[in-house]
């Protein structure tokens, strides 16, 4: 692969998500949500947004949709960014001030999730807070509110925080991206079914320990294929057999991922280096584990492929600051086996989660505000 474009967008990106010829990423920071030409990077269009964006549009039909901190869920045009609509997911247009910002005490995370033309969004920080958190589902085409699913923890009669159920597990959910499969929608180990009504039990799927947007990499947090969040240690009810990960990517039938061996005690003397590993989504078996040179920030699962990009390794758990891009590499690696297949140098350091892949081209945000596109050719 190659370089083919690499544009300037600004502040303190997304990952991006790509359709209809277009590569859409946020600058959270400064509200804004802007469309690039997946061919050549050209500048398509901006729209700007009441609060922090903190994921990328999702992409439906014609539209863009995504949430703001300011509690609103938009719908732009993706041909040109026009406002479709925009809908007030928070119940009031309470303010409080978070870092530095105005933003909604109900905030919607920017990546809504959208199945047979139905959006799904949260509104809310946690579920013991504010009146706790609405997953509303709203009509793409029009934005009216189809449903809204309260999410609120304490005794409606005592307003007593429940019984916890396990040693390290309480009731109650904090906000997070919404994920789904064939028959669920998820907030974390909480299930839904299409009508957002709650379920007693799903299928495994997606979830974290802390949230799909915390970028610090703090201590003891992974990404887990499952039910429920879990340490993985075996004892006192916890999962034995967790599939976890610092990122993780899956298809029909292996889950890729970046991770100790093991996570009870959380340092390498006890549970092991960090390595790149595939496992088996049906019984969790290893079917390859390699180490890498790198500390793995951004995966991407790309048909036989596996792309990953961060710093070396030897930064460990110093990234938060991300001005230091010596020695950043994107890799790509194959499914079968875990034979590396190439390196390519970056000119700086990806941000978590932020790369996409579409139409036979790799897509990369990096923290010094770009987004460049890879692809095959001279």
């Amino acid at each position: 692969m190659r370089v083919k474009w690499q544009a300037t967008v600004g502040g303190r990106l997304t990952s991006p998500t790509v359709a209809g010829g277009k590569v859409f990423v946020s600058s959270v920071d400064e509200h804004r949500v802007s469309a690039l030409d997946a061919d050549s990077g050209k500048a398509a269009w901006e729209f700007t947004a009441g609060g922090r964006v903190d994921s990328p549009p999702t992409l439906y039909g014609d539209r863009a949709l995504f949430g703001g901190r300011d509690g609103y869920v938009y719908s732009v045009r993706a041909s040109d960014g026009a406002l479709a609509w925009r809908l007030r997911a928070a119940r009031s247009e309470r303010r409080v001030v978070v870092c530095g910002q105005l933003e909604s005490a109900s905030p919607s995370h920017g990546s809504v999730l959208v199945r047979d033309g139905i959006a799904y969004a949260t509104a809310g920080w946690s579920s013991y807070l504010d009146g706790g958190i609405d997953l509303c589902r709203i009509q793409v085409e029009t934005g009216e509110v189809v449903s809204r699913t309260p999410l609120y923890s304490p005794d409606p009669e005592t307003g007593k925080q429940p019984q916890q159920y396990g040693p390290a597990a309480m009731p109650g959910a904090r906000s997070d991206i919404l994920v789904s499969d064939d028959q669920h929608v998820y907030l974390r180990d909480l299930v839904f079914d299409k009508d957002g009504k709650s379920q007693p039990e799903g299928k495994p799927h997606l979830l974290t320990v802390t949230d799909f947007l915390d970028d610090t990499w703090p201590h003891r947090s992974y990404w887990i294929f499952g039910t429920r969040c879990s340490v993985a240690g075996g004892c006192s009810g916890r999962d034995k057999d967790l599939i976890y990960g610092r990122v993780l990517a899956f298809d029909d039938s292996t889950i890729y991922g970046y991770g100790r061996k093991g996570v009870h005690w959380s340092n390498q003397f006890q549970d092991g280096p960090y390595r790149l590993f595939a496992v088996s989504r049906s019984d969790g078996a290893e079917r390859w584990a390699k180490p890498v040179p790198i500390q793995v920030r951004a995966m991407v699962l790309a048909d036989r492929v596996l792309f990953v990009a961060g710093l070396p390794a030897e930064t460990e758990e110093s990234l938060a600051g991300g001005d230091d891009s010596r020695g950043a590499l994107l890799m790509a690696f194959s499914v079968t086996d875990g034979a590396e297949l190439a390196q390519y140098p970056l000119d700086s350091p990806p941000v978590f989660d932020g790369m996409a892949a579409a139409d036979g081209r790799l897509y990369l945000a990096t923290l010094d505000g770009k987004v460049s596109c890879f692809g095959e050719g001279k």
